[in-house]
């Protein structure tokens, strides 16, 4: 245990956690240039990642969609397919449980009229828009699934090395300054009187999704058992390892192998599963698809602004299902391309995008083990679909 207390220290939520309760204590108590200063820094920040968005959605999806190694391009269609009803079925659950659970936080609302914003950034800037995230986002697409079906080797190795460089910029820069950028939305929030509001009333919220996420994916597991309990625990046991390596290592890929191990046995189709777990593990996400869109609708409420439509949560799940396959497999990933659309299609300020970034990273562990646990049951329900219609190999000696 005492082996992994430096790990811990040097983890990106143990620093944002810090980072997090000093500006709630202290922040205060600096002067108030210091924290234009530091909210300055923090835009300045969202306002770079902004500009560099484009490229990154696109390499990301370019380079997810030629990793379907499966030069089947119907295949990978059907997949896709999958991928995205599966996330809107999340999303959508997400949306109807927030209806329930955010009743509670009518308080907020009623407090917002005592708030009053105060704190400006010492500067402020705008990099012009070159490309826009949807173009990215479709382009992105389209090429993918263009050079999936036409495969060309120089293609692959420009898509690798621009996802390599993208890796490299997020693990290298982003991710090392994500305290500094959650610090300047802290003390702006402090400032105003809402960072309080938001830490004694986002508990019951956590507890909601949790349960969301629980129920949710064992019901997944339960359909993928044809409701045999039997078969059920067979399943639960075979994944959970795999959900305590993401839990702990808050990878999906790190628990890949955990994760393909399970589906292996699970479904009995060793080749099937050695397709479909790699293809998912970045893009197919439960846990995020139930989160992200539970905590948007938490600080839209605490904002006082109104809560969406169906219409509109319609176009911003439609979004938000497609730019999955741009996130990237690191801490804050799951929420770095859905600033922009959370800003342009839920209104969200950039005080609010900082506090979903730093309340999604918090809860990045339970939402990993959500993201493994939802692709194992995946690799179920996706390989009844395709077995009839693919050639597989001997399955597993080992059943129920």
């Amino acid at each position: 245990m005492l082996k992994n207390i430096p790990r811990l220290m040097n983890s990106i939520i143990f620093k944002l956690l810090v980072t997090l309760l000093l500006g709630f204590f202290f922040g205060h108590l600096l002067p108030t240039s210091i924290q234009s200063i530091l909210y300055a820094i923090s835009l300045s920040l969202k306002e770079t990642l902004i500009f560099l968005l484009p490229v990154i959605i696109f390499s990301c999806i370019f380079s997810c969609l030629l990793s379907f190694k499966s030069d089947v391009f119907k295949f990978i269609i059907i997949l896709l397919v999958c991928i995205a009803l599966s996330g809107y079925i999340s999303t959508f659950i997400s949306y109807n449980v927030s209806k329930f659970a955010l009743s509670g936080f009518n308080d907020i609302q009623e407090a917002q009229g005592t708030i009053t914003s105060s704190l400006t950034p010492y500067w402020e800037f705008k990099f012009p828009t070159l490309i826009s995230n949807n173009f990215a986002l479709f382009s992105g697409f389209i090429a993918g699934l263009i050079f999936s079906k036409f495969r060309n080797n120089h293609v692959e190795v420009f898509a690798d090395k621009m996802r390599t460089l993208v890796t490299l910029f997020l693990n290298k820069v982003f991710v090392p300054v994500l305290p500094l950028f959650a610090l300047g939305f802290v003390i702006k929030l402090e400032s105003d009187g809402i960072l309080s509001i938001i830490i004694r009333s986002y508990f019951p919220l956590v507890v909601a999704i949790i349960l969301t996420e629980v129920l949710y994916i064992s019901l997944l597991y339960f359909i993928g058992a044809g409701f045999n309990p039997k078969k059920f625990l067979y399943f639960a046991k075979n994944v959970l390892p795999a959900g305590m390596m993401g839990f702990s290592t808050m990878s999906s890929m790190a628990a890949l192998p955990l994760t393909i191990r399970a589906a292996e046995k699970n479904t009995g189709q060793i080749d099937l599963s050695r397709t479909i777990a790699p293809a998912t593990v970045n893009v197919h996400l439960v846990g995020d698809s139930i989160a992200v869109p539970m905590i948007a609708l938490a600080i839209m409420t605490t904002f006082g602004l109104a809560f969406p439509d169906l219409s509109t949560f319609m176009i911003f799940a439609s979004y938000f299902v497609i730019a999955k396959f741009a996130v990237a497999g690191i801490p804050g990933g799951g929420i770095v391309v859905m600033i922009p659309i959370l800003e342009k299609y839920l209104g969200f300020s950039p005080e609010m995008s900082g506090l979903i970034t730093a309340i999604y990273i918090l809860l990045d562990p339970l939402n990993t083990t959500a993201n493994v646990l939802g692709n194992g049951a995946f690799a179920i329900l996706t390989t009844k679909i395709f077995k009839k219609k693919s050639k597989v190999s001997t399955p597993v000696t080992e059943t129920p």
